[in-house]
């Protein structure tokens, strides 16, 4: 039994560092999606001529670019799947560190 004990203390190291590697992920990969957004809303700014352009509706039309760009779903996809990997192993996440909506740069 004695053999058993040390067990899960190699094994705390491990899935704190493979913790740690998917929270500097997620924040790649957030940090990613803001650079598409911007690059988006940008785009959006620049091209879109109409007397009805406000935050609300600029925010629809960028939300609906990105919902059509494969490269922010993707991302937006493996964030989600390394978000989840990494509540399992640290079930204690504090509380607010996550966006309502499942990603900050979504902006709702």
């Amino acid at each position: 039994m004695s053999e058993e004990q040390p067990e899960p203390e190699s094994r705390q190291p491990e899935s704190s560092q493979e913790l740690e590697s998917l929270r500097l992920e997620v924040e790649g990969l957030h940090k990613r999606m803001e650079e598409i957004r911007a690059a988006t809303e940008e785009e959006v700014l620049s091209k879109w001529q109409s007397p009805w352009k406000g935050a609300d509706t600029v925010r629809a039309k960028v939300d609906a670019r990105l919902a059509s760009n494969a490269e922010f779903r993707t991302i937006m996809t493996r964030a989600r799947t390394a978000e989840a990997t990494a509540a399992e192993l640290s079930p204690q996440a504090p509380p607010g560190e996550a966006s309502p909506t499942g990603h900050p740069a979504i902006g709702r």
